[in-house]
């Protein structure tokens, strides 16, 4: 909330080490050199909620998007901060890059 206040945009991944499907999304998406550059560019603040543990907080925030478990990645923009896009399980660079120019579409180069 605070991040978001401050006019950042947020990127939410929840995930565990035995999810192979994060994994995945993590080496083939999140990993990308064109992911991790917009993201700096866009000053999206990445938070991670790992489940490998099967944390009760992460379980509750789960249940409210309607899941059961991981991957779960949420976009936040600081214009409609109670709107999170729910993006899919299965990610494409493409459609990840897209989710965040929607999210923080204008980028201040003196910030």
């Amino acid at each position: 909330t605070a991040l978001l206040r401050d006019g950042r945009p947020v990127l939410v991944e929840f995930t565990a080490d035995w999810c192979l499907t994060c994994k995945a999304n993590e080496r083939i998406v999140l990993a990308s050199e064109r992911v991790k550059a917009e993201l700096a560019r866009r000053r999206f603040a990445v938070l991670k909620a790992d489940w490998t543990r099967r944390d009760e907080a992460i379980r509750l925030e789960l249940a409210r998007f309607g899941k059961a478990g991981v991957p779960l990645y949420l976009v936040y923009s600081p214009g409609a901060p109670d709107q999170p896009v729910v993006l899919p399980e299965i990610l494409t660079v493409d459609l990840f890059l897209e989710t965040l120019s929607q999210a923080a579409p204008e980028v201040d180069a003196t910030s």
